[in-house]
């Protein structure tokens, strides 16, 4: 394989990385006349066995296969790399050996064919020869049932289409939606900017060609999202205020700091003017972690003036937007939502849709309240390994190979462990205030919460000592 230039040529065995998921078995294969155009440059159109599925992937995210094996083995990988060890093997053995491919369906349905391999085993990294097309076809596995609850592959591996789930009276629906092959869409996009996750997500929508109408309270943000967006070649305006946002935009994505600023910049719209149209024909997007019972009344508010409204709420930290990796709970009008769907493929690596205006908050700041309570919980097992005179780095050691570690408490317990609270991927205060929105849910339900409570006295104290802007897992040097 050549590295210098064009990283990777057609025919190799390599790992590839869509966005939101692991590293997949795959191979390199020549662009397919009816692939999707590339949303970047330096792409490869790629084979991934064992979903049969295709898709452009960035050269950065596509690793040689043997030398990378033993890292990106997984259980979820497991018959993929079974076949593409069947492959290499066959090959060995016969070099004329046919490869089944299933080929690329575009919207047009076309019957699949086989391709042949060429070179051998030992020129695996380097195969110069094309993968000729046989008309041997590819058996057809059984269908699946595309529900929701029962679609792990949906989670484990990357699918041609995503889901979009629907609760109607308590139950969950399918909506299915081809995302892989969803170009960027064409309408102007709004972003008020305040979150920790803004920027990512910004750049992201920029990577996959957005028309962008931004609005930021901090200049250098504004100069380094222009200066990035002029590099893509794409379009993007910094704008002055909401208001001019919104009157460029089709949608407005509202992703700020706090409730009380989402609250600020509704009243400063000037949309409280009976005759004011701003939003007439306009939809909204509030990203910002807000209570229920706000998300009704900017719904209240926006509908009356003839605009659309939804909420959408982030589950991610600043690395997870970006990577793209954030998942997005949504709870609108199904018509908007799909108009949002390119922008939201490109944010993150999954979308749900929820019927009732309110239900994704709920469930946003549910989950925020069990990450304070999971975080909480590992800073007091520190906190009492370090009592113990236990070194925290065995420790640490130790509790990445339980069944009690995850990719979220592992980030904490290494920042705990390098005391990198500076490098923040989740602020205290913003986590804090979520489990506070929580606490006062739950007097409206009557719900005890005794575990989340104690948690919140936790980044409460942190707060105190003036770690507002600090990572979450400063709560630990917040010791009593």
């Amino acid at each position: 394989m050549d590295m210098d230039g064009s990283a990777f040529k057609e025919n190799d065995f390599v790992w590839a990385k869509m966005a939101g998921y692991s590293h997949w078995p795959a191979i390199v294969m020549k662009p397919d006349p009816h692939a999707p155009p590339k949303t970047g440059k330096d792409m490869q159109w790629i084979y991934f066995l064992g979903t049969h599925n295709y898709g452009w992937i960035e050269d950065k995210n596509i690793k040689p296969y043997e030398e990378f094996k033993s890292q990106y083995k997984k259980k979820n990988t497991e018959s993929a790399m079974k076949e593409m060890d069947e492959i290499i093997e066959n090959i060995a053995n016969d070099p004329e050996y046919q490869i089944p491919f299933a080929q690329y369906i575009s919207k047009k349905a076309s019957p699949k064919k086989s391709r042949k391999s060429g070179g051998s085993v030992q020129n695996e990294k380097k195969r110069s020869l094309p993968l000729k097309e046989k008309n041997t076809p590819v058996p057809r596995k059984k269908s699946r049932s595309y529900e929701v609850e029962d679609n792990q592959d949906a989670q484990d591996s990357p699918q041609v289409t995503e889901h979009i789930s629907k609760i109607v009276s308590g139950q969950q629906k399918s909506i299915l939606l081809n995302t892989v092959n969803l170009g960027t869409s064409q309408k102007f996009f709004g972003f008020l900017v305040g979150s920790i996750q803004s920027e990512g997500m910004i750049k992201n929508l920029i990577k996959a060609g957005h028309r962008l109408y931004v609005w930021s309270r901090s200049p250098t943000l504004c100069e380094k999202l222009q200066e990035f967006a002029d590099k893509q070649q794409t379009f993007f305006k910094i704008c002055s205020t909401p208001r001019q946002v919104i009157r460029n935009a089709n949608i407005t994505f509202s992703c700020l700091t706090d409730p009380e600023q989402a609250r600020t910049v509704i009243n400063q719209l000037g949309i409280a003017n009976a005759s004011d149209d701003l939003l007439k024909g306009k939809g909204y997007v509030e990203m910002t972690s807000i209570d229920p019972e706000t998300s009704k009344d900017f719904h209240e508010l926006i509908s009356s003036k003839d605009g659309q409204y939804m909420e959408a709420m982030i589950q991610g930290n600043k690395q997870e937007a970006e990577n793209g990796e954030i998942i997005i709970l949504a709870a609108a009008s199904e018509s908007l939502f799909v108009d949002c769907q390119s922008c939201f493929k490109a944010m993150g690596k999954a979308s749900f849709l929820l019927e009732k205006i309110g239900a994704a908050s709920q469930i946003h700041l549910i989950f925020q309240m069990m990450r304070g309570i999971f975080l909480a919980s590992l800073v007091e097992g520190f906190l009492m390994a370090d009592r113990c005179s236990i070194k925290l780095d065995s420790f640490n050691n130790f509790f990445k190979m339980t069944h009690m570690s995850s990719d979220y408490l592992q980030t904490k317990s290494e920042s705990i462990i390098l005391k990198q609270f500076h490098v923040t991927e989740e602020p205290v205060e913003q986590l804090q205030r979520d489990i506070a929105q929580c606490l006062e849910m739950s007097n409206k339900f009557r719900q005890p919460m005794p575990l989340a409570s104690n948690a919140n006295e936790f980044f409460k104290q942190a707060r105190r000592l003036n770690m507002d802007n600090q990572d979450s897992s400063c709560v630990y040097r917040a010791r009593y």
